[in-house]
């Protein structure tokens, strides 16, 4: 692998420990991380580099009121890009080219978020999603983020953390000495043959089923993401098995909370993925609806609402436009 570090990361600790972890690739320091992240680019020497960089700019920024659990809802960025291949994921047109690039200026990070926090209402349960820009669990290994940051949100009483992630790499949750109130780990699920198929690289269901189960065994709260649901020839039966092994499998009862969506594109990243992946057969799956967003049809989404209400009650579901 070729790693890009920007000279003003090299006095971070994190950046030493990033090195350590990938001690046969190639080094090369550069100005500024934009000079080759927001190029439209690709390595010969390896699909994916990484790059270490130092974040100048904001860290936090507002969630959509639908995306999660609260009104009062916010993203923060440590990462950008993902170690995984979803086929039909947001930033493979996000982003000018697949490289990745970790922040190592982790106090920074944490002074803005804690700033944010001290301007919200004190009454309000308030939300900070991690993995909108990678999937954090995934790259722990190197990146450290659960090690720094789960701790960090411990400190607040009216505020909690997600972790969204198709990674089974529990290890980080695991070595930690408590176990966290205000942080939740939310496994996104598929049936495995469209793991295989459009999930590249992520960890198999089962995988994914067992860390969810030892999580759970240790009073961890955890989520599960049923999405992206996709209409594919057969969903039916795809889907349908694909819960009753899950129902099988996991205690439904010990879960926090499940979630359940389709794919949903606005026309304009509709245009642009299928402009860059017009080969792909889930986007021709989907149709235009009147609320002018890209999804499947009424009738996938109404098939899907029922079977998802029948496996938890309490499902939330973005299916019913």
């Amino acid at each position: 692998m070729i790693i890009y570090i920007e000279k003003q990361a090299l006095e971070y600790e994190q950046t030493k420990k990033i090195i350590e972890k990938f001690k046969n690739s190639s080094i090369i320091y550069i100005d500024n991380y934009k000079n080759i992240f927001d190029k439209d680019y690709t390595n010969l020497d390896s699909k994916k580099a990484l790059i270490i960089a130092k974040l100048n700019s904001n860290a936090v920024s507002e969630a959509p009121a639908w995306y999660g659990h609260t009104k009062s809802a916010f993203f923060f960025k440590t990462s950008l890009n993902c170690i995984f291949d979803c086929d039909y994921c947001y930033l493979k047109w996000a982003f000018k080219n697949e490289n990745m690039v970790v922040f190592v200026n982790y106090d920074d990070i944490k002074k803005q978020i804690k700033e944010k926090i001290e301007t919200l209402d004190k009454n309000e349960t308030h939300w900070f999603y991690s993995s909108d820009y990678s999937d954090i669990l995934g790259m722990d290994w190197f990146s450290s983020f659960c090690q720094e940051f789960i701790q960090f949100f411990e400190q607040f009483d009216n505020t909690k953390m997600e972790i969204r992630t198709k990674s089974a790499n529990i290890k980080p949750l695991l070595d930690l000495w408590f176990i966290p109130k205000n942080t939740e780990i939310a496994f996104s699920l598929n049936p495995q043959i469209l793991i295989d198929k459009y999930e590249k690289a992520t960890s198999s269901l089962d995988a994914r089923i067992e860390s969810i189960n030892k999580l759970l065994s240790i009073w961890f709260k955890v989520w599960i993401r049923f999405l992206p649901l996709l209409p594919v020839k057969n969903y039916e039966e795809i889907y349908g098995d694909f819960v009753e092994y899950v129902s099988k499998n996991i205690n439904m009862c010990d879960i926090n909370s499940t979630f359940a969506s389709g794919l949903l594109y606005t026309k304009k990243d509709y245009n642009k993925i299928l402009s860059k992946y017009k080969d792909l057969d889930i986007l021709h799956m989907l149709e235009l609806n009147s609320d002018w967003f890209y999804r499947e049809s009424k009738k996938v989404r109404d098939t899907f609402y029922t079977m998802f209400k029948n496996l938890d009650n309490k499902c939330i579901l973005c299916l019913e436009y």
